[in-house]
Protein backbone atom coordinates (compact mmCIF):
# COMPACT_ATOMS: atom_id res chain seq x y z
CA UNK A 1 0.00 0.00 0.00
CA UNK A 2 1.46 3.40 -1.06
CA UNK A 3 1.23 5.66 2.15
CA UNK A 4 2.04 9.54 2.22
CA UNK A 5 2.36 12.35 4.51
CA UNK A 6 0.89 15.93 4.63
CA UNK A 7 1.33 18.75 7.23
CA UNK A 8 4.12 16.79 8.75
CA UNK A 9 6.10 17.13 5.29
CA UNK A 10 7.53 20.37 5.73
CA UNK A 11 9.61 19.13 8.12
CA UNK A 12 11.89 16.98 5.70
CA UNK A 13 11.87 19.42 3.16
CA UNK A 14 15.35 20.67 2.84
CA UNK A 15 16.19 23.16 0.52
CA UNK A 16 19.49 23.72 -1.35
CA UNK A 17 20.92 26.41 -3.67
CA UNK A 18 23.78 26.07 -5.95
CA UNK A 19 26.01 28.59 -5.57
CA UNK A 20 30.22 27.55 -6.79
CA UNK A 21 30.73 25.67 -9.27
CA UNK A 22 34.13 23.99 -9.91
CA UNK A 23 34.51 23.51 -13.87
CA UNK A 24 36.51 20.08 -14.64
CA UNK A 25 36.09 19.81 -18.08
CA UNK A 26 40.01 20.42 -18.82
CA UNK A 27 40.58 17.22 -16.20
CA UNK A 28 38.39 14.68 -17.75
CA UNK A 29 40.28 12.00 -19.61
CA UNK A 30 39.26 10.03 -22.15
CA UNK A 31 39.15 5.99 -21.64
CA UNK A 32 39.27 4.65 -25.72
CA UNK A 33 37.21 1.29 -25.97
CA UNK A 34 37.74 -0.68 -29.61
CA UNK A 35 35.23 -0.75 -31.06
CA UNK A 36 33.81 2.22 -30.28
CA UNK A 37 30.41 2.30 -28.05
CA UNK A 38 27.55 4.47 -28.88
CA UNK A 39 25.61 4.62 -25.82
CA UNK A 40 27.15 3.28 -22.74
CA UNK A 41 25.79 1.99 -19.48
CA UNK A 42 28.31 1.63 -16.81
CA UNK A 43 29.17 0.24 -13.20
CA UNK A 44 31.55 -0.79 -11.09
CA UNK A 45 31.87 -4.37 -10.12
CA UNK A 46 34.67 -5.05 -7.70
CA UNK A 47 37.71 -4.62 -9.72
CA UNK A 48 36.04 -4.40 -12.39
CA UNK A 49 34.48 -2.08 -14.79
CA UNK A 50 31.11 -2.78 -17.20
CA UNK A 51 30.84 -0.87 -19.77
CA UNK A 52 27.81 -2.02 -21.82
CA UNK A 53 26.71 -1.57 -25.38
CA UNK A 54 23.09 -0.59 -25.37
CA UNK A 55 22.62 0.24 -29.19
CA UNK A 56 25.41 -2.72 -30.11
CA UNK A 57 25.04 -4.19 -33.15
CA UNK A 58 28.44 -6.58 -32.45
CA UNK A 59 28.19 -10.43 -31.29
CA UNK A 60 28.41 -9.06 -27.20
CA UNK A 61 27.38 -6.13 -25.66
CA UNK A 62 28.67 -6.32 -22.02
CA UNK A 63 32.85 -5.35 -22.20
CA UNK A 64 34.78 -6.03 -18.90
CA UNK A 65 38.00 -4.35 -17.90
CA UNK A 66 40.18 -4.12 -15.24
CA UNK A 67 39.28 -0.81 -13.63
CA UNK A 68 42.51 0.14 -11.71
CA UNK A 69 44.68 -0.09 -14.99
CA UNK A 70 41.63 0.13 -17.39
CA UNK A 71 43.18 -3.13 -19.27
CA UNK A 72 40.46 -5.05 -21.66
CA UNK A 73 39.60 -8.30 -20.11
CA UNK A 74 36.56 -9.88 -21.60
CA UNK A 75 33.25 -9.47 -23.03
CA UNK A 76 29.99 -11.23 -22.44
CA UNK A 77 26.23 -10.66 -23.17
CA UNK A 78 25.69 -12.59 -26.71
CA UNK A 79 22.78 -10.93 -28.87
CA UNK A 80 20.42 -12.70 -30.09
CA UNK A 81 16.89 -14.68 -29.85
CA UNK A 82 18.66 -18.30 -28.74
CA UNK A 83 18.79 -19.45 -25.19
CA UNK A 84 20.59 -17.51 -22.80
CA UNK A 85 21.10 -14.44 -25.81
CA UNK A 86 20.13 -11.13 -24.83
CA UNK A 87 17.14 -9.33 -27.45
CA UNK A 88 16.53 -6.03 -26.43
CA UNK A 89 18.96 -5.58 -23.29
CA UNK A 90 18.49 -3.18 -20.71
CA UNK A 91 20.38 -1.68 -17.50
CA UNK A 92 23.06 -3.20 -15.43
CA UNK A 93 21.29 -4.57 -12.12
CA UNK A 94 23.49 -5.06 -9.19
CA UNK A 95 23.27 -8.29 -7.29
CA UNK A 96 23.17 -8.91 -3.63
CA UNK A 97 26.30 -11.19 -4.30
CA UNK A 98 29.37 -9.04 -5.45
CA UNK A 99 30.32 -12.39 -7.91
CA UNK A 100 26.95 -12.02 -10.20
CA UNK A 101 24.92 -9.33 -11.92
CA UNK A 102 21.14 -9.06 -13.90
CA UNK A 103 20.34 -7.56 -17.37
CA UNK A 104 16.99 -7.36 -17.88
CA UNK A 105 15.73 -8.51 -21.86
CA UNK A 106 13.00 -6.23 -22.50
CA UNK A 107 12.34 -8.47 -25.62
CA UNK A 108 11.98 -11.88 -23.98
CA UNK A 109 10.54 -9.93 -20.69
CA UNK A 110 13.25 -11.82 -18.61
CA UNK A 111 16.04 -10.53 -16.14
CA UNK A 112 18.97 -12.68 -16.75
CA UNK A 113 21.64 -13.86 -14.25
CA UNK A 114 25.29 -13.53 -14.65
CA UNK A 115 28.20 -15.33 -13.09
CA UNK A 116 31.36 -13.50 -13.18
CA UNK A 117 33.90 -16.17 -12.75
CA UNK A 118 32.00 -18.28 -14.95
CA UNK A 119 32.29 -15.43 -17.87
CA UNK A 120 35.59 -14.58 -17.10
CA UNK A 121 36.60 -18.14 -17.63
CA UNK A 122 34.59 -18.85 -20.71
CA UNK A 123 33.82 -16.50 -23.54
CA UNK A 124 30.75 -18.15 -24.62
CA UNK A 125 29.54 -18.20 -21.61
CA UNK A 126 25.59 -17.90 -21.42
CA UNK A 127 23.33 -17.00 -18.10
CA UNK A 128 21.44 -20.04 -17.19
CA UNK A 129 19.58 -18.50 -14.60
CA UNK A 130 16.36 -15.85 -15.43
CA UNK A 131 13.34 -14.40 -13.71
CA UNK A 132 10.13 -13.53 -15.55
CA UNK A 133 8.50 -10.18 -15.41
CA UNK A 134 5.35 -8.93 -16.89
CA UNK A 135 4.27 -6.32 -19.28
CA UNK A 136 2.41 -3.80 -16.95
CA UNK A 137 4.29 -3.03 -13.78
CA UNK A 138 7.79 -3.28 -13.75
CA UNK A 139 10.82 -1.98 -11.75
CA UNK A 140 13.74 -0.17 -13.53
CA UNK A 141 16.90 1.06 -12.00
CA UNK A 142 16.71 -1.65 -9.42
CA UNK A 143 18.96 -3.56 -7.06
CA UNK A 144 18.76 -6.79 -5.21
CA UNK A 145 18.46 -6.04 -1.35
CA UNK A 146 18.67 -10.18 -0.35
CA UNK A 147 18.55 -13.35 -2.24
CA UNK A 148 14.42 -12.82 -3.13
CA UNK A 149 13.84 -9.27 -2.83
CA UNK A 150 14.60 -6.34 -4.94
CA UNK A 151 14.02 -2.56 -4.51
CA UNK A 152 14.05 0.00 -7.53
CA UNK A 153 11.62 2.92 -9.52
CA UNK A 154 8.18 1.04 -9.75
CA UNK A 155 6.74 2.39 -12.88
CA UNK A 156 3.06 2.72 -13.52
CA UNK A 157 1.60 3.17 -16.46
CA UNK A 158 -1.21 5.96 -16.80
CA UNK A 159 -2.41 6.05 -20.24
CA UNK A 160 -0.85 5.40 -23.37
CA UNK A 161 2.14 7.48 -23.46
CA UNK A 162 2.61 8.72 -19.96
CA UNK A 163 3.56 7.06 -16.84
CA UNK A 164 4.64 7.81 -13.25
CA UNK A 165 7.19 6.73 -11.18
CA UNK A 166 7.46 5.63 -7.14
CA UNK A 167 9.43 2.92 -4.96
CA UNK A 168 8.26 -0.20 -6.18
CA UNK A 169 9.52 -3.66 -4.63
CA UNK A 170 9.96 -7.02 -6.47
CA UNK A 171 9.89 -10.32 -4.33
CA UNK A 172 11.05 -13.10 -7.27
CA UNK A 173 9.64 -16.09 -4.99
CA UNK A 174 6.29 -15.05 -5.79
CA UNK A 175 7.07 -12.98 -8.86
CA UNK A 176 5.11 -9.91 -6.98
CA UNK A 177 5.58 -6.47 -8.19
CA UNK A 178 4.18 -3.31 -6.06
CA UNK A 179 4.47 -0.17 -5.13
CA UNK A 180 5.38 0.75 -2.16
CA UNK A 181 6.40 3.56 0.56
CA UNK A 182 6.11 7.01 0.95
CA UNK A 183 6.23 10.24 -1.39
CA UNK A 184 6.14 13.52 -1.21
CA UNK A 185 2.66 15.10 -1.20
CA UNK A 186 3.32 17.23 -3.95
CA UNK A 187 4.07 14.02 -6.48
CA UNK A 188 1.32 12.26 -5.53
CA UNK A 189 -1.07 11.14 -8.95
CA UNK A 190 1.68 13.38 -10.56
CA UNK A 191 3.64 12.20 -14.13
CA UNK A 192 7.03 11.42 -12.47
CA UNK A 193 10.13 10.02 -13.47
CA UNK A 194 12.82 9.48 -11.33
CA UNK A 195 16.10 7.13 -10.81
CA UNK A 196 16.56 4.90 -7.95
CA UNK A 197 20.09 3.90 -6.27
CA UNK A 198 20.18 2.06 -2.91
CA UNK A 199 23.00 1.96 -0.53
CA UNK A 200 23.61 -1.81 1.11
CA UNK A 201 26.42 0.26 3.63
CA UNK A 202 23.72 2.79 4.84
CA UNK A 203 20.32 0.69 4.33
CA UNK A 204 18.93 3.79 2.23
CA UNK A 205 17.87 4.59 -0.78
CA UNK A 206 16.91 7.59 -3.45
CA UNK A 207 14.81 9.03 -6.04
CA UNK A 208 15.69 11.54 -7.83
CA UNK A 209 13.43 13.49 -10.34
CA UNK A 210 13.69 14.36 -13.81
CA UNK A 211 10.82 17.00 -14.22
CA UNK A 212 10.98 18.30 -10.59
CA UNK A 213 13.81 19.67 -8.41
CA UNK A 214 13.71 17.41 -5.91
CA UNK A 215 15.95 14.31 -4.62
CA UNK A 216 13.90 12.19 -1.88
CA UNK A 217 16.08 10.08 0.57
CA UNK A 218 14.18 6.96 1.77
CA UNK A 219 15.03 4.63 4.66
CA UNK A 220 15.02 0.31 3.76
CA UNK A 221 11.30 0.65 4.73
CA UNK A 222 10.16 3.36 2.43
CA UNK A 223 9.49 5.84 4.85
CA UNK A 224 10.97 9.69 3.55
CA UNK A 225 14.06 10.47 5.80
CA UNK A 226 14.81 14.11 3.61
CA UNK A 227 13.50 15.77 0.50
CA UNK A 228 16.12 18.08 -1.29
CA UNK A 229 14.66 20.97 -3.04
CA UNK A 230 16.04 23.11 -5.48
CA UNK A 231 15.23 26.56 -6.46
CA UNK A 232 12.01 25.68 -8.75
CA UNK A 233 10.71 23.23 -6.49
CA UNK A 234 7.33 21.83 -8.10
CA UNK A 235 7.60 24.31 -11.05
CA UNK A 236 8.52 22.50 -14.52
CA UNK A 237 7.30 25.22 -16.53
CA UNK A 238 4.68 22.72 -18.22
CA UNK A 239 7.30 19.99 -18.41
CA UNK A 240 9.95 22.21 -20.26
CA UNK A 241 12.80 21.98 -17.19
CA UNK A 242 15.05 19.05 -16.45
CA UNK A 243 16.44 18.92 -13.27
CA UNK A 244 18.12 15.68 -11.71
CA UNK A 245 19.46 12.51 -13.77
CA UNK A 246 21.27 9.01 -12.69
CA UNK A 247 22.02 9.16 -8.82
CA UNK A 248 24.24 7.57 -6.92
CA UNK A 249 24.96 6.76 -3.01
CA UNK A 250 28.80 6.08 -1.94
CA UNK A 251 30.39 6.20 1.49
CA UNK A 252 30.53 9.74 1.73
CA UNK A 253 28.24 11.13 -0.91
CA UNK A 254 25.08 11.29 -2.49
CA UNK A 255 26.07 12.14 -6.30
CA UNK A 256 23.40 12.79 -8.69
CA UNK A 257 23.79 14.25 -12.27
CA UNK A 258 21.53 17.84 -12.92
CA UNK A 259 20.37 19.80 -15.48
CA UNK A 260 17.80 22.15 -13.69
CA UNK A 261 17.55 24.43 -17.36
CA UNK A 262 15.08 23.67 -20.05
CA UNK A 263 15.59 19.76 -21.53
CA UNK A 264 15.17 20.20 -25.33
CA UNK A 265 16.66 22.41 -27.30
CA UNK A 266 15.63 23.00 -31.38
CA UNK A 267 17.98 21.65 -33.94
CA UNK A 268 18.40 23.25 -37.21
CA UNK A 269 15.38 21.63 -38.59
CA UNK A 270 13.61 22.47 -35.54
CA UNK A 271 13.21 19.83 -34.00
CA UNK A 272 13.42 18.89 -30.18
CA UNK A 273 16.70 17.51 -29.37
CA UNK A 274 17.33 16.46 -25.55
CA UNK A 275 19.08 17.81 -23.37
CA UNK A 276 21.49 15.84 -20.87
CA UNK A 277 23.03 16.75 -17.50
CA UNK A 278 26.26 18.62 -17.54
CA UNK A 279 26.54 19.20 -13.81
CA UNK A 280 27.48 16.52 -10.95
CA UNK A 281 26.10 17.92 -7.49
CA UNK A 282 27.64 16.20 -4.58
CA UNK A 283 25.78 15.92 -1.14
CA UNK A 284 26.29 14.78 2.32
CA UNK A 285 24.47 11.61 3.57
CA UNK A 286 22.56 14.32 5.47
CA UNK A 287 21.81 16.71 3.19
CA UNK A 288 24.27 19.35 2.54
CA UNK A 289 25.04 20.31 -0.51
CA UNK A 290 29.41 20.54 -0.50
CA UNK A 291 30.12 20.80 -4.14
CA UNK A 292 28.85 20.94 -7.60
CA UNK A 293 31.13 20.10 -10.40
CA UNK A 294 30.53 21.19 -14.16
CA UNK A 295 31.94 18.54 -16.98
CA UNK A 296 30.75 21.19 -19.74
CA UNK A 297 29.20 17.75 -21.53
CA UNK A 298 26.26 15.92 -21.98
CA UNK A 299 26.32 13.00 -18.92
CA UNK A 300 24.34 10.00 -19.92
CA UNK A 301 25.44 7.70 -17.55
CA UNK A 302 27.89 7.63 -14.64
CA UNK A 303 29.79 5.09 -12.12
CA UNK A 304 31.71 5.89 -9.17
CA UNK A 305 35.13 4.13 -8.69
CA UNK A 306 35.46 4.76 -4.56
CA UNK A 307 38.76 2.93 -4.30
CA UNK A 308 40.51 5.22 -7.05
CA UNK A 309 38.15 8.40 -6.15
CA UNK A 310 37.53 8.22 -9.91
CA UNK A 311 34.43 8.89 -11.62
CA UNK A 312 33.75 7.23 -15.29
CA UNK A 313 31.06 9.16 -17.32
CA UNK A 314 29.87 8.30 -20.86
CA UNK A 315 28.99 11.63 -22.41
CA UNK A 316 26.42 12.03 -25.50
CA UNK A 317 28.54 15.64 -26.85
CA UNK A 318 32.58 14.64 -26.85
CA UNK A 319 34.70 12.79 -29.66
CA UNK A 320 35.60 10.01 -27.28
CA UNK A 321 32.66 9.49 -25.57
CA UNK A 322 34.02 7.60 -22.44
CA UNK A 323 35.95 9.97 -19.66
CA UNK A 324 36.64 9.97 -16.06
CA UNK A 325 38.19 12.43 -13.17
CA UNK A 326 38.90 12.82 -9.95
CA UNK A 327 36.42 13.49 -7.86
CA UNK A 328 38.28 14.42 -3.96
Amino acid sequence: MLLFISCEQDSFDRPFTIDKVENISTKIQDFDTEPLITYGGLSILGEYLIVMDMLSTAEKAIHIYNKNNFEYISSTGFLGEGPGEITRIGEFTQSYHSDRFWIPDFAKLKLFQFNLDSLLLDDKYKPSVSFPFGKGEFLSRLKFVDEQLAYGSWVEVLRPGEFRTSLGKWDLETGNIEKFGEEHPNLVGERTNAYFDYSYHHNIMVLSYTNYDILSVFDNHGKIKMNLIGEKKFDNENRKLKFFGQTTITDKYIITSYLGDYGFLLDKNQRPKGIQPNKLLFFSLEGELLKTLDTEHQIMTFTVDEENNRIFCFFSDREIPLGYFHYD
